[in-house]
């Protein structure tokens, strides 16, 4: 007998009819859906619900309390898997913050969600909920940090995003595509996923860290708006291989000489950073200034992950950068 520990969030897999023929998200409790799962024999279900929230109220307070529940479940030794039902705004930046702090090792964690409402014809809700449960309880899910399970697919928490704002296909690895398929109640491992190396639980409130999304134009003042208010780091979505807009260079230069980390990505959906150009606001010209490049992450990923490495390092800038370095577990082509 497989035991899986269920953890209600809230979002459109849990939502009701209101009153005026809108969806209230959150308000269904996580027992009512697993009622009508049609579990297969072998596999024992407890449900807890945590949250009763749409995703957009869902944010580090909530990541940290399901961070240490899953980790008190996984050391318990009474469960053989994790189910975390959430609603599908924000479900990326939940997943990808557990993914950051889980060992996944001998529990696996799967985050899944629907596109419809439990009560829409061809709702996706018991499907999506009823292969996660399957997934965590096999053996085959050990290991591959925290994995997302959306309509018959199954990606990592790493890489995935929502795609879709509507159809049931919502979630996908642009570029690299699922980790491999749950098929007729069969796991399909078809790749495994590089990740970074695991965080620790942050034992205090995280670092404001904002992100800057690059765009042809952009106006110094924005820039110094942000920096003013006052972040401990910001993460610029920077153009292609991790440019900036001219005008924010000098305000980025002295946001960097006053302590503020800044992490550069890519706001392209597939691809590494890269010192390709020697021109005003190049990648290498702000690495030169003391900015991190960060590669293969989304601006919102990245955002969690430097706040969760400010938490655990500090400011210091060889320490932060080397949470984003994928070389430790490369591969030297000669």
């Amino acid at each position: 007998m497989k035991r899986i520990a269920v953890l209600s969030t809230g979002g459109t897999i849990a939502s009701v009819p209101g009153n005026e023929g809108r969806a209230v998200a959150g308000a269904l409790p996580g027992e009512a859906l697993i009622s009508k799962t049609e579990l297969r024999d072998g596999i024992q279900v407890e449900v807890e619900s945590v949250f009763q929230k749409a995703s957009n109220a869902i944010g580090p307070v909530e990541w940290n309390t399901l961070a240490e529940k899953c980790q008190a479940l996984a050391q318990s030794g009474n469960f053989h898997g994790i189910v975390i039902t959430h609603g599908t705004d924000t479900l990326e930046d939940t997943a990808f913050y557990l993914h950051c702090v889980l060992d996944t090792e001998q529990v696996p964690v799967v985050v899944t969600g629907s596109q419809r409402v439990p009560h829409a014809v061809g709702s996706d809700a018991y499907a999506n909920l009823r292969d996660a449960i399957v997934l965590a309880a096999s053996a085959e899910a050990r290991g591959l940090g925290v994995l997302v399970a959306f309509n018959q697919s199954i990606f990592s928490a790493g890489f995935v995003r929502k795609t879709s704002s509507f159809q049931l296909n919502g979630f996908d690895v642009p570029g690299l595509g699922p980790l491999g398929m749950l098929d007729e109640g069969v796991f399909h491992l078809l790749q495994r996923p590089r990740m970074l190396a695991r965080l620790p639980i942050p034992e205090q409130t995280l670092p404001r860290v904002d992100i800057l999304p690059g765009y042809g134009g952009a106006d110094a003042a924005v820039a110094q708006a942000v920096v003013d208010s006052g972040p401990a780091a910001l993460v610029i979505d920077g153009l292609g291989r991790g440019q900036v807009p001219l005008a924010w260079l000098p305000v980025l230069r002295e946001a960097i000489a006053r302590g503020v980390v800044v992490g550069i990505c890519s706001t392209t959906l597939h691809g590494a950073t890269h010192e390709s150009y020697e021109y005003p606001g190049a990648l290498h010209e702000m690495v030169e200034s003391g900015a991190i490049a960060i590669s293969h992450l989304s601006a919102r990923k990245a955002r969690i992950r430097l706040a969760l490495s400010i938490a655990a390092r500090g400011a210091d800038i060889s320490s932060v950068a080397a949470d984003f370095d994928w070389q430790f577990a490369g591969i030297q082509l000669s």
